[in-house]
């Protein structure tokens, strides 16, 4: 019930907004659409949980884990319930039904967001309260992330960096033969 929860949560922060029209502009220019702060900051959110998933944790520090994520959810969620306000009825069931889709075609990540942002068609203003909203689950992310820190070893805090920064994209074969000679 409770994951259940999350994730409509989730699916409700996804509601953030790039318009698609800018996104179809940019990659076709051959460039990777931005995400909105909002979704950078449940990026960050998703892959913290991802890597503590698949760290070896003392039952310790899975404890001082849980206390860091009881003490930001409050605050967390509240953000969210404010963005949920900003949204109308129907950009609520469209970034439902993006990501029941999203899920359906394994999208993962970056991908993910993208998919969601351009489902939802937000207006100038709420563009403007949805980025405010973000900047501030931004900075509770990073707060949690800072925190988790503290409780780990420093080779688990390694390990853990290791697992935040995103994906880079691997050179063709092409590109690695051109700089060969």
């Amino acid at each position: 019930m409770r994951t259940a929860r999350i994730l409509g949560t989730l699916a409700l922060v996804l509601l953030l907004a790039l318009p698609a029209a800018a996104q179809e502009r940019q990659r076709k220019k051959g460039k990777r659409p931005q995400l909105s702060t909002m979704s950078r900051a449940m990026l960050l959110v998703q892959r913290l949980r991802e890597a503590l998933d698949g760290m070896d944790l003392t039952a310790q520090q899975q404890q001082q884990v849980e206390q860091v994520r009881a003490e930001l959810r409050p605050q967390l969620e509240e953000v969210l319930e404010k963005l949920r306000d900003l949204l109308t009825e129907e950009q609520r069931q469209a970034a439902e039904d993006a990501v029941r889709k999203a899920r359906e075609a394994g999208k993962k990540g970056r991908a993910f967001f993208v998919a969601v942002e351009t489902a939802v068609k937000l207006t100038d203003e709420q563009r403007e309260k949805v980025n405010k909203l973000g900047q501030q689950t931004l900075k509770l992310s990073r707060q949690m992330v800072k925190k988790i820190m503290g409780v780990l070893t420093p080779e688990q805090q390694e390990n853990l960096k290791k697992k935040l920064r995103p994906p880079r994209k691997k050179k063709t074969k092409g590109a690695a033969e051109k700089k060969q000679t």
